[in-house]
Order: structure tokens, then sequence, then C-alpha cells
């Protein structure tokens, strides 16, 4: 009688069922994976949206001079592709001294203006640039 070689159907199932079992918490890696995904397109999305706010603001500011640019807050209505972010840009104007740099011929401190960029997706502010502006 020849002998035969292999495996038997029963050891193919619990094959099976150990893989089965040592695959099911993968699965919610791949979930996990997908939310993080998504959190992070949200982020980046929001951090172009502040960045490209902040460059139209020195554009103004090179444009229109220093007192272009007005002291106070305004909320931008975003474009229909971008409407669940929310864009705040505030514009304080600190008081001359350490916070503001030396005007680099008179040595004295110049004027310069604070602009806050904030873009939130409902409560939640995904993105921030702050920057100084400067009346050199």
């Amino acid at each position: 009688m020849k002998r035969q070689t292999g495996f038997t159907l029963i050891e193919l199932v619990a094959v099976i069922v150990i893989l089965a079992v040592a695959a099911v918490p993968l699965f919610g890696l791949f979930t996990q994976a997908s939310a993080s995904l998504l959190d992070n397109e949200r982020i980046q999305t929001a951090v172009q949206l502040a960045q490209e706010r902040a460059e139209s603001i020195i554009a103004q500011r090179r444009a229109a001079d220093f007192a272009g640019v007005g002291v106070g807050t305004t909320t931008d209505v975003l474009g229909a592709n971008y409407s669940a972010y929310t864009r705040t840009v505030t514009v304080t104007q600190p008081p001359a001294g350490p916070g503001c740099p030396l005007h680099p011929v008179t040595g004295v401190s110049a004027a310069c203006k604070e602009v806050v960029v904030t873009v939130a997706q409902g409560p939640d502010a995904l993105a921030q640039v702050t920057f100084l502006l400067v009346d050199y």
C-alpha cells in the first residue's frame, strides 16, 4: 500500500479558522487608517486655506501700504468646495515696544500689527497662522 502525504481536510479547516481569527484585529486597523487619512486631509486643507489668506494679507500690505491692513476681526465666506470651513482673520495693533522690531535706519521701535488667521471646521480649529506686519 502506498503512503499518501499531504494535509487532511480537518487540518486545512483548522488553519483557515486560525487565520480568520488572527485577521479580525487587522480590519480595525484598516478602519482606523481610513479615519486618520480623512483627518489629515481636513488639516491639510485648513492649512492651505490659512496660508492662502496670510499671503493675500501680505500682498495687500505691499499694494496698499501698512495702513491698508485694518485692525479688527473678519470672517471670510469660503466657496462651495470649502463651505464646511470657517476662516477668521484677527488683526491687532500691539503697543510699540519689545514686541515690534526696531526700524533698521532710525533704531526706533517700528509700528506693527499682529495677524492671526484661524481656519476651523465646526468647533475644531484645524490650522492657525500668526505673523507680524511691520511698518518700516
